[in-house]
């Protein structure tokens, strides 16, 4: 068996191992296709990205390990997305108000860093439920 990968980089590039299920003649005529548009045979940067994310790969990189989270960590990790979700509302307001609102009805500067700097907590905090309540 060919290594179908070598023979159709960039149905291949395109795709990734998805390519494997498609019928050998179907995917001879979708390289010629590609190959015709002028598709870089090598992945892009931003494919094996999204092909990455496909596999589950975690921030770092490696592929995500399944982790049993005990109940009060689930509730603490709900809550931070829970808060981040309100806090992200009240940002998009604000933004919707700066645009189109006038001066007097914005948000100061020390409430929107106020704002982000809460978000970014829940997330250190959200981070930390993930990671098993560690550090």
């Amino acid at each position: 068996m060919t290594n179908r990968s070598i023979s159709h980089p960039r149905l291949h590039a395109l795709i990734g191992d998805v390519m494997h299920e498609v019928p050998a003649a179907i995917a001879r005529e979708l390289e010629c296709a590609l190959q015709e548009q002028g598709l870089p045979s090598q992945s892009s940067t931003f494919l094996s990205c999204l092909n990455a994310i496909r596999h589950a790969d975690g921030e770092d990189g490696q592929p995500c390990r399944g982790i049993a989270l005990g109940a009060s960590l689930h509730a603490s990790l709900s809550r931070s997305l829970s808060a981040l979700g309100v806090v992200l509302d009240l940002l998009h307001a604000a933004e919707r108000v700066r645009v189109g609102g006038g001066s007097d009805q914005q948000l100061g500067d020390f409430h929107i860093d106020g704002l982000i700097v809460a978000a970014r907590q829940l997330v250190r905090e959200a981070h930390h439920c993930l990671s098993g309540g560690d550090a």
